[in-house]
């Protein structure tokens, strides 16, 4: 039988006692989650980010898992650690388990949520006795949107609202697939970045004019350069994708150049669901076929550049 317990009584130290407990049991946490927690370790140190209760790995793409948790009610002083895992970890998902949240704790994680760069869980945690045994129920109270259920709904919403909500399934499908968004200065509103491995170089989606388009962006100093070495192998690469490749050399002074594929299909954020689900794959398959197609000759035309450190 299922006797309630307090969690200090469960766990009389937070280090000692529940953080052990809970990198032990860490496939219940993650069973609340939807998510197969790998390569769990504790008290690990994180470059520039600080010490960490719990780091650990999901299983299906190596994402890096941060794990923060409390005996008490959320406080200022986890939130603010988990803050700076956000800013400074080189994490993909952040998790807070405490036993209760306040609002005020809740509304900065849904905020962390809105950012597109992170995903964060908040999760209560209640413990039980079973004969000698001890047992815990998690509740996720704060969860990643594309982690809920149903479709949203477009009323009264503004524009950057409907085309975060676009971008959040696309943005986490293609994550799984290995293709991160880019972070910190990523792009918003209409537009999605993600990252090539390269300084100067991001892969982009954006809904131009009603029409999904994916790109690879050379951008910044010298990119008329970078671009017209990897026009060099235009053969190679246009044989590799379906569709027309659009090139586009941007003029002295402009900002990007461009080697792109575009969709016909018009596409409304207030049409039906499965128009943009459509859009979405749309731009998650042919992300990737432009990728697979020409990451190989970008490794080559920026390799350079990446071994010197002077160039921005």
């Amino acid at each position: 039988m299922l006797k309630p317990v307090s969690l200090r009584e469960a766990w009389p130290n937070e280090a000692r006692d529940f953080t052990p407990w809970l990198a032990q049991h860490i496939d219940q946490l993650g069973a609340k989650l939807d998510l197969r927690l790998e390569r769990v370790r504790v008290e690990v140190t994180l470059p520039g980010a600080g010490r960490v209760d719990i780091c650990a790995q999901q299983a299906e793409t190596g994402a890096q898992v941060v794990i923060e948790n409390q005996l008490g009610e959320s406080d200022d002083s986890h939130c603010l650690r988990l803050l700076g895992y956000a800013a400074n970890a080189e994490a993909s998902i952040l998790v807070w388990v405490a036993r209760n949240f306040t609002p005020y704790h809740q509304n900065i994680l849904e905020w962390l949520n809105e950012a597109d760069t992170i995903h964060v869980y908040a999760v209560t945690v209640r413990a039980y006795r079973v004969g000698d045994a001890l047992a815990a129920n998690f509740r996720t109270v704060v969860e990643p949107p594309e982690a809920q259920q149903g479709p949203p709904s477009s009323a009264g919403k503004n524009a950057n609202t409907l085309y975060a909500e676009f971008y959040r399934p696309l943005v986490a499908r293609l994550r799984q697939r290995g293709v991160r968004p880019v972070g910190k200065g990523g792009w918003r509103g209409r537009w999605r970045s993600f990252e090539t491995g390269h300084r100067g170089a991001v892969y982009g989606a954006v809904l131009h004019e009603g029409k999904a388009r994916v790109f690879l962006s050379l951008n910044g100093s010298g990119h008329q350069q970078r671009y017209r070495t990897l026009l060099r192998h235009r053969g190679e690469i246009d044989g590799s994708v379906e569709g027309t490749v659009l090139w586009r050399e941007g003029s002295e002074g402009a900002w990007d150049s461009r080697v792109m594929l575009g969709s016909d299909e018009a596409v409304s954020l207030t049409g039906p669901v499965e128009d943009l689900e459509t859009a979405r794959q749309w731009m998650a398959d042919n992300l990737l076929s432009l990728r697979d197609a020409v990451q190989a000759h970008l490794d080559q035309v920026m390799g350079a550049e990446d071994a010197d450190p002077d160039e921005v």
